[in-house]
């Protein structure tokens, strides 16, 4: 081989590796699939196996191009292994059948999924009295039991149970695409801080995302956390992405909240940053005395930061000559300031200057 054909041989392989590293996210596992067991569901107040449930739920769920689902014949053969003392069941019929695991419980679904892989599980039983029905369904994720989310069902009539269970399917089919979609975020991020991409190639890609899934507090974070990369130039956003994200969350308690702490973000932090930069301090101590109620873990830093805030707020009542009102603000102040804060000392200072003035 000469040299010109080992240059043109060279050139073309840099290129290649130049066009890949110049366009990673279009190459970004788009057919990633999320995996889901369909555990058998059971009729535990008579014994039987209901296949009406699982045929209903695995239709359902087939009809979803990102969901992967385990054979329910995986699952049960898994349960068979590991279970084998609760597993055999005669019947009354011609031929003899067996092999039903009455009622699946957590600690069941957690040795399975060890072995099965599975990202997602769906379990429950169904119970019949009467006329009347009730389904108990559990989603979990991984092996992790703490992030097990229930759905309970009931009706008076069986041939309502369908109908139920495919809502029931939407709804976590929602959970499961939020799933998918942040799994590509995911590795978007991955790709930009490897120095694949830049700033505002992956936070369009963040915004594509999340016009897919916008209620998901997860993606709303990871483009929260890139707009704090440069905060003086993306206030605006960091506002509103951030109020966005605190109007979604409900508790304290749930995995939007571990998310958030998992990419140590706090988005009442970040909004009321940005009020405090355009000195709206009453939206500021909004923002941080929702923030005890709702994301109750930066409690000390949000406790300083209404102080600090009635302290300015103060200071704008005095420059405006309102004095009592300034000398309520400082005393407030006071009350949230830790004595070692320099802000609680200008806030005394403030009081015995109003001292005389204000009766």
């Amino acid at each position: 081989m000469n040299k010109t054909v080992a240059m043109v041989i060279n050139l073309f392989i840099v290129l290649s590796l130049l066009m890949t590293a110049s366009h990673p996210l279009s190459i970004a596992a788009e057919n990633r699939k999320v995996s889901l067991a369909i555990y058998p569901f059971n009729d535990v107040s008579r014994n039987s196996l209901d296949m009406n449930i699982h045929a209903v739920l695995h239709t359902e769920f087939s009809g979803y191009g990102f969901i992967e689902i385990v054979p329910v014949e995986v699952i049960r053969e898994k349960i068979y292994e590991i279970e084998p003392q609760f597993m055999w069941t005669e019947k009354e019929y011609a031929v003899k059948n067996g092999g039903i695991y009455w009622k699946i419980e957590p600690r069941l679904v957690e040795r399975i999924n060890e072995t099965v892989s599975a990202q997602y599980s769906l379990y429950g039983d169904l119970i019949r009295i009467d006329d009347r029905w009730r389904v108990n369904a559990s989603l979990v994720k991984d092996t992790d039991l703490e992030s097990v989310r229930q759905f309970r069902l009931s009706g008076m009539k069986y041939d309502e149970l369908p109908a139920k269970l495919s809502d029931m399917s939407k709804n976590i089919a929602y959970i499961l695409k939020s799933e998918a979609v942040l799994n590509e975020a995911e590795e978007d991020i991955r790709r930009y801080k490897g120095g694949m991409v830049s700033n505002p190639e992956v936070i369009s890609r963040m915004k594509k995302h999340i016009s897919s899934v916008p209620e998901s507090v997860p993606l709303r974070a990871l483009l929260l956390d890139l707009y704090l990369e440069d905060k003086d130039s993306n206030q605006e956003d960091i506002m509103s992405d951030g109020l966005k994200i605190i109007d979604l969350m409900k508790d304290s308690e749930n995995a939007d909240t571990r998310y958030l702490l998992s990419l140590a973000l706090d988005p009442f932090d970040a909004v009321a940053g940005v009020y405090e930069k355009k000195q709206g301090w009453d939206n500021a101590i909004a923002i941080r005395e929702k923030a005890q109620r709702l994301f109750p873990y930066n409690s000390e830093l949000h406790t300083e930061g209404i102080g600090r805030n009635y302290y300015y707020l103060a200071k704008s009542f005095e420059e405006k000559g309102s004095m009592e009102k300034a000398m309520e603000s400082y005393k407030t102040a006071v009350s949230y300031l830790p004595p070692s804060s320099v802000y609680f000392q200008q806030a005394t200072s403030g009081m015995d200057r109003l001292q005389g003035i204000v009766h």
